[in-house]
């Protein structure tokens, strides 16, 4: 399962965000809040942060985001339980004050929090040191302990997936437009990148089915050439294309005999190959015989002589 998760300070727009997304939020989780309202929540939340002037980045925000296909198979109890249990593994007590909101507006439904750090008593229970790192470490070992899959198995799968798209499409691409568009029947986008240097430098694959056009500017989705596979890079898809475009080339029904002739015989000798282009100069020189009347005519002229 994707996910997030960061320390900052926050306005009252961020509780009005988790608790919309466009109308369709529902608020599944509070604690410790008396209000509804998002400028009042806020307005409490705030009122026990100041209770540790230490803690500067008071809000915990963030999110997780199974896979579509496993999280259109989860209820939003069962949604909210994973985030709930992931948020305590990293330090989340029955003191802090919380609110979580599941998002459906996108066509993967998600679940956002907002944890205030500073607990009821003015203790701060979440370090704010790689929380990011370890809250995906957290989310993993909760979807062990449910058998779930967990991001980083799903995403090996859809990189194995890439690679063979990716090494099939190849063996039948002559340049980068056919490889694109064989990729696309296949289900997947690439987008390549360029630099004035190498021209073409690097390519993105992602599944169209991962694309979710809400949140693409800020989550590039898919991944890179270079973290789906070590086994090829750029300059061996431009040398395979290259390849392919010669043979089609060679094997073209529009090709002269004497370039089909080196095509094939070039790579026997130079000695052959010189052969052959002497017979050919020999075969399409003109050649004359001459007529009974010419030995005639000849042989008068002698008699005159």
């Amino acid at each position: 399962m994707n996910n997030s998760a960061a320390t900052r300070r926050i306005t009252n727009v961020a509780i009005e965000y988790n608790g919309n997304d466009k109308g369709t939020a529902e608020r599944v989780y509070q604690n410790n809040l008396l209000s509804r309202d998002p400028a009042l929540q806020f307005k409490e939340m705030k009122a026990v942060a100041d209770r540790n002037k230490n803690v500067k980045n008071w809000a915990l925000t963030g999110y997780i985001s199974p896979e579509k296909s496993i999280g259109d198979k989860l209820t939003n109890e069962q949604l909210t339980d994973i985030a709930l249990k992931a948020l305590k593994k990293i330090g989340v007590r029955e003191g802090n004050q919380m609110v979580l909101d599941v998002h459906s507006s996108t066509k993967q439904k998600h679940i956002h929090f907002i944890v205030n750090r500073v607990n009821t008593d003015g203790i701060n229970t979440i370090k704010a040191h790689k929380v990011g790192e370890n809250f995906g470490k957290a989310v993993r070992e909760v979807c062990k302990e449910l058998n779930l899959k967990t991001d980083i198995e799903i995403g090996i799968e859809k990189k194995k997936q890439m690679f063979n798209a990716l090494d099939s499409c190849l063996q039948k691409s002559k340049n980068f437009e056919e490889l694109i568009e064989n990729m696309r029947k296949l289900g997947f986008r690439v987008t390549l990148s360029n630099n004035v240097k190498d021209g073409i430098s690097g390519m993105r694959i992602v599944r169209f089915g991962d694309i979710n056009q809400q949140t693409e500017r800020i989550y590039k989705p898919g991944y890179k050439l270079s973290e789906i596979t070590n086994k090829i890079k750029i300059k061996d898809i431009k040398l395979k294309l290259e390849e392919n475009f010669e043979k089609a080339r060679s094997f073209s029904p529009t090709s002269t005999l004497t370039s089909q002739f080196q095509n094939v015989e070039s790579k026997k000798s130079p000695s052959a190959l010189k052969q052959i282009e002497n017979t050919i100069e020999d075969f399409m020189k003109p050649t004359y015989t001459a007529a009974p009347d010419d030995e005639l005519l000849k042989r008068k002229k002698r008699k005159f002589r």
